[in-house]
C-alpha cells in the first residue's frame, strides 16, 4: 500500500456576493411551492447553458493560482499558504 502525497493548495479568496436588499412578500403555501419550481427550473436551464463557461471559468481561475504559486518556496514566509 502506498501513500499518496498532499500537498497543501492555496487558500481562495471569498467571492464577492450580492445581497439582494428586497423584503420578500407572504405567500401562500402553494404559491411559495410554486416560486421554488420556478427557481429550480432556472438554475437547471442556467446551469445547462452555461455549463461549459462555468467550467472554463473556474478552471482559469484554478490555473492562475497554481501559477501564482509556482514561484513559492518553503523557504521565504512571505509566500506562506495558509
Amino acid at each position: 500500500m502506498t501513500k499518496k502525497k498532499i500537498t497543501p493548495t492555496a487558500r481562495r479568496r471569498p467571492r464577492a456576493s450580492v445581497m439582494l436588499e428586497i423584503e420578500l412578500p407572504e405567500l401562500s403555501d402553494e404559491a411559495a411551492s410554486a416560486m421554488a419550481d420556478v427557481l429550480v427550473q432556472l438554475y437547471h436551464r442556467f446551469e445547462a447553458t452555461y455549463y461549459a463557461q462555468i467550467l472554463s471559468h473556474h478552471a482559469e481561475r484554478a490555473l492562475n493560482i497554481d501559477l501564482a504559486c509556482a514561484g513559492c518556496s518553503k523557504a521565504d514566509p512571505d509566500n506562506e499558504l495558509f
